[in-house]
């Protein structure tokens, strides 16, 4: 049986102060091609919610990080290179400030594994 596809999910909310425009922009240009050059990152994606359809959700962006596998999860997340961007993304883009007090407020990070798929 294959591995199970694995993919960390990252929600957020970008800054008040943030021109979305310019925000999608640099998705494209800088941090997209950035999770797609780590190892271990098989295909990283930006979204942005458009509407709620059914209830309501905590943010208004969310990243998909497809990975090797469920045990290679560490080592893409703890690259050093990754943990100096999202800190500058921090500084940047989100709602607080950079402190530890904050984590997990400017954004969320889950680990899932596929159970279920058509392919």
């Amino acid at each position: 049986m294959d591995k199970p596809r694995t993919m960390i999910l990252l929600t957020y909310k970008i800054g008040s102060h943030v021109d979305p425009e310019v925000y999608e922009d640099w998705l494209r240009s800088t941090d997209n091609p950035f999770f797609n050059n780590i190892p271990g990152v098989k295909r990283y994606a930006n979204w942005k919610v458009v509407d709620e359809m059914v209830g309501t959700v905590e943010f208004t962006h969310y990243d998909l990080l497809e990975i090797e596998d469920l045990a290679s999860w560490k080592t893409v997340w703890d690259n050093k290179s990754l943990q100096e961007f999202a800190n500058a993304w921090t500084e940047q883009w989100s709602i607080h400030g950079t402190g530890v007090e904050y984590e997990g407020l400017n954004y969320q990070v889950v680990l899932a594994e596929e159970i279920a798929a058509p392919d």
